[in-house]
């Protein structure tokens, strides 16, 4: 074996090998974007990404930027976008109709334009499309159908097309330009040199250009691939030739040194491997919107991004998930699957559908699957049991054999299967556990299991004579059993113990756990309890039923997930060690308030009034991405991982900040990318703010002091003052006092004195009444002795009269005393009848005497009335005075004076 073939050979080996780690069987996943999701900016002619992992399109309204989660569009320009070239992260340069030129991307992230264009009007008539972009030997190379144009130094030049371009291709270190009719023509820098001319003189519409073992692969619109040796056309007979020859490529682009894209008009993409075998293929009965793939790039990250006829889609094509869908197959929803020898056996809500592995690729468009005959219905579970596919479904226990299937026992909704020893099966059906027993090569019922009850769609064998079983909406049930198979020592957990919802047990080398959709607990034996654990990190699968957190093995090579509407395969690579393609960036960081908003670059000084900062950041075009910070000056500890991409912070005070970010993908996590920020005081807290505070406080130190030493000053001289007029106002206190004291000593002599005049009142109206009485009766006894002294015939007449007239006298009323003390009483009596009008003169006389303080037995005895009767006449007085119980006469009478 000569060197050359051991090399070509080694090098197929190599090729073949690799091109495995795209999965074949299943779909990739696709995910679409459809012009309204984009802002409707028309076709996209051109795809590539930036180092960071941005996605940049060519699009007819202009370039377009997706990092995954949000599009932008610049244009500054009128006609469409035609191709690009991307430098780095922050260069772009462009061709578009009339027009070519570099984007450059300023401090705020944004885009801003320069043509290079030299004409701005058509030159002979021709509006000039540029389809290609290159950057060749450290020239910028932009290619129309008329013209190739060199962008060097800052200066243009001109090469003319030899007849027209058809297309231009990069490949490797070397450009190529298809001319319409005199073949495909090299550029080296300067020149254009002809390679070959089209075979039989008709023009060959060249859709793409590869090497492979150093010759270069043609890849033709319609007729195929051929070979480029010693400037002759060879065709290239593969799978994929006959797929170009009928639905005519249109886009092309190779990756990896592996792999190829064929991108037709009429049937969607295929991808290869370079000896042409299909390995994929998808179109519009797989998942894209259309069709027609007018532009293709590869993503360093595993995914294939296609501008369509309508649309944008990526497929993950290197994902080592894909999925089965119901387009062509209407098999329903995959939920259990197992893999004997070469059938595929898969379990769906519609019945059991039998494949031949081998006939599983995407590659094949036809329908690979087939129900078996009497296995209609809901099947539950497949498990392979003595080499026997026994499949539990609605409608009972079942047997399979290739595609026969022969029923074991009848009792329906057999959702989950436990070989508890070699003679023995359980199975949890819709109402508890049934027994089966092993005899002649075959399983026989025997009985159901005691306690047990309700829908079991888990057995779990914890350890020998320990089960544990899964009841919906119930719970979870740890028992033993004997050696009758009976429960024993039944625990129940149930589902209101477990946060988040659909609970499912699994056992591995630590114990018994069960995972719900957002929680994770661990069995502890020993407390007969459940302990809350990390969750496991679980693979990302698109539509996977609820409850379904694990796969089913197949094989060695393979896993099925329960997916709607279909089911997922896993291709386990232990070996897969990706790291990651993309960088975290910025995309916006904004400093706001109510009223506007500013965009900010690092390092930024930010006015306090703008001290409301929101941080955009994204891992480009990554999925299941998380991210976590935290903002030095702000907080001293990382948050914890979320797949939010945007935070804000209110309220920030003056100082310095730096905002650190790092984005986790799997177990991978990128290197911390920092965002320095300053705000800056208010005027009120600046430097200058400060230094004039300082100034204004020793200048008010100043003032105070010297305040502070007048008002010593005024002090000092208002002290002798005030004390001056302390002991005049003491001297004036002192006399005030004594004063007072005479006052009171006059006003107690004057008490007295009205007292005295009271007793000497009330003394000179009895003596006067009595002496008045007395010279009365006097002056009449006088007057009748003398009478009697003059007559003596009449004496003894006058003596009987004399009698009469003393007994008359003690007997007529003498109001002489009543009409004194009405005299002596005038004013007081006005002021009472004004005050008191509907008083009598009985009341009058009646409060006159109680004025001067006699006794209700004193009045009795001049109104010569009982004294019961004084005390009812003062009750009645007290009445007409409107006097309460707790007033005194006395006192209020004395007071009217």
């Amino acid at each position: 074996m000569n060197s050359k073939f051991y090399f070509y050979f080694l090098l197929f080996i190599f090729s073949f090998s690799e091109a495995q780690e795209i999965p074949e069987k299943g779909i990739p996943f696709v995910r679409n974007y459809l012009p309204e999701e984009y802002g409707n900016h028309g076709k996209i002619w051109d795809i590539s990404a930036a180092k960071n992992g941005l996605i940049y399109m060519a699009s007819e309204n202009g370039l377009l930027e997706f990092d995954g989660k949000k599009w932008n569009k610049y244009r500054d320009y009128k006609g469409f976008t035609r191709s690009l070239f991307i430098k780095n992260d922050s260069t772009i340069y462009v061709g578009a109709d009339m027009d070519f030129g570099v984007w450059k991307r300023n401090k705020y992230r944004k885009f801003d334009y320069q043509s290079f264009y030299p004409f701005k009007t058509k030159i002979g008539g021709v509006n000039e499309e540029f389809w290609g972009t290159y950057l060749f030997k450290n020239q910028v190379v932009f290619v129309s159908h008329q013209n190739l144009y060199r962008f060097v130094n800052q200066k243009i030049t001109k090469i003319a097309a030899p007849v027209r371009f058809f297309d231009s291709f990069q490949v490797g270190k070397r450009l190529f330009l298809a001319d319409e009719k005199n073949g495909l023509y090299e550029y080296n820098g300067q020149n254009l040199h002809l390679l070959f001319s089209y075979p039989y003189g008709a023009p060959l519409e060249i859709s793409g250009i590869y090497e492979d073992g150093g010759y270069l692969r043609i890849v033709s619109r319609n007729r195929g691939i051929f070979t480029l040796i010693d400037g002759k056309l060879t065709p290239l007979q593969s799978e994929i030739s006959k797929e170009i020859i009928k639905n005519k490529v249109f886009s092309f682009t190779s990756f990896n040194h592996r792999y190829l894209a064929f991108g037709t008009i009429l049937n969607g993409i295929y991808i290869t491997d370079y000896q042409g075998n299909i390995i994929q293929h998808l179109n519009k009965n797989k998942g894209l919107p259309n069709n027609t793939i007018l532009s293709l790039y590869y993503q360093n990250n595993g995914k294939i991004w296609m501008g369509l006829d309508y649309g944008i889609a990526f497929s993950d094509i290197k994902n080592n998930i894909t999925y089965f869908k119901n387009s062509n197959s209407d098999f329903g929803t995959g939920y259990t699957a197992i893999l004997k020898n070469d059938f595929f056996y898969l379990g769906t809500n519609q019945g059991l559908y039998s494949a031949n592995w081998n006939e599983l690729n995407s590659s094949k468009d036809q329908n690979p699957f087939s129900l078996i005959n009497g296995a209609e219905g809901q099947v539950w579970t497949l498990q392979k049991i003595d080499d026997k596919v026994i499949c539990g479904h609605d409608r009972g226990l079942f047997e399979v054999d290739g595609r026969n299937i022969r029923k074991i026992h009848s009792e329906p909704g057999v959702m989950s299967l436990l070989e508890y020893d070699n003679n023995t099966l359980f199975t949890g059906n819709y109402n508890g556990i049934s027994i089966l027993k092993k005899e002649n090569d075959s399983w026989r019922f025997q009985r159901k299991m005691e306690v047990i009850l309700g829908a079991i769609n888990q057995i779990v064998e914890e350890k020998k004579n320990i089960l544990w079983v899964n009841i919906p909406n119930y719970g979870v049930i740890r028992f033993e059993i004997d050696q009758n198979y009976k429960p024993i020592k039944k625990t129940i957990f149930s589902t209101k113990k477990f946060k988040g919802y659909f609970p499912y047990i699994f056992k591995d080398q630590k114990g018994v756990h069960i995972i719900t959709s957002t929680h994770q607990y661990v069995y502890l034996p020993e407390n007969n309890d459940f302990m809350a654990e990390n969750l496991i990190p679980l693979v990302n699968v698109k539509n996977k039923l609820t409850g379904f957190y694990f796969p089913i093995s197949l094989n060695s090579e393979y896993a099925f997930y329960a997916v709607s509407n279909g089911f997922a395969l896993e291709k386990i690579d232990k070996s897969s060690n990706q790291s990651l393609t993309s960088e975290l960036i910025f995309r916006k960081v904004q400093a706001f308030n109510n009223e506007e908003s500013i965009e900010l670059s690092t390092p930024a000084k930010i006015p306090y009034q703008f001290n409301n900062i929101r941080f955009s950041f994204v891992l480009p075009n990554e999925s299941d991405v998380q991210y976590r910070y935290y903002l030095e000056g702000f907080s001293d500890r990382w948050s914890g991982f979320s797949s939010k991409n945007e935070i804000e912070f209110l309220g920030l005070r003056e100082g310095n900040y730096v905002l650190n970010i790092v984005a986790k993908k799997g177990d991978k996590i990128t290197a911390n990318q920092k965002f320095a920020i300053r705000i800056e005081a208010p005027w009120y807290r600046s430097f200058w703010s400060y230094l004039v505070y300082m100034i204004l406080i020793f200048a008010l130190i100043h003032l105070l002091r010297q305040i502070h030493e007048r008002r010593l000053k005024n002090q000092k001289k208002h002290l002798l003052e005030k004390e001056r007029k302390s002991l005049k106002k003491q001297a004036e206190k002192h006399e005030q006092e004594l004063l007072l004291e005479k006052q009171k000593q006059l006003e107690l002599e004057q008490n007295i004195l009205k007292e005295e005049i009271k007793n000497k009142t009330k003394e000179l109206a009895t003596k006067a009444k009595n002496d008045d009485d007395k010279i009365r009766l006097l002056q009449t006894i006088n007057d009748k002795i003398l009478e009697a002294e003059s007559n003596p015939n009449i004496s003894k007449l006058k003596l009987g009269e004399i009698r009469r007239m003393l007994k008359s006298y003690l007997e007529i009323e003498d109001h002489t005393f009543e009409i004194q003390m009405d005299e002596l009483h005038q004013e007081f009596f006005k002021v009472m009848k004004k005050k008191f009008p509907n008083l009598s003169i009985y009341d009058l006389r009646m409060c006159a005497y109680l004025k001067i303080g006699l006794n209700s037995k004193e009045i009795a005895d001049i109104f010569q009335v009982l004294p019961s009767s004084i005390n009812v006449s003062r009750s009645r007085l007290r009445k007409k005075l409107n006097l309460s119980p707790d007033e005194d006469l006395y006192e209020f009478l004395n007071s009217l004076e």
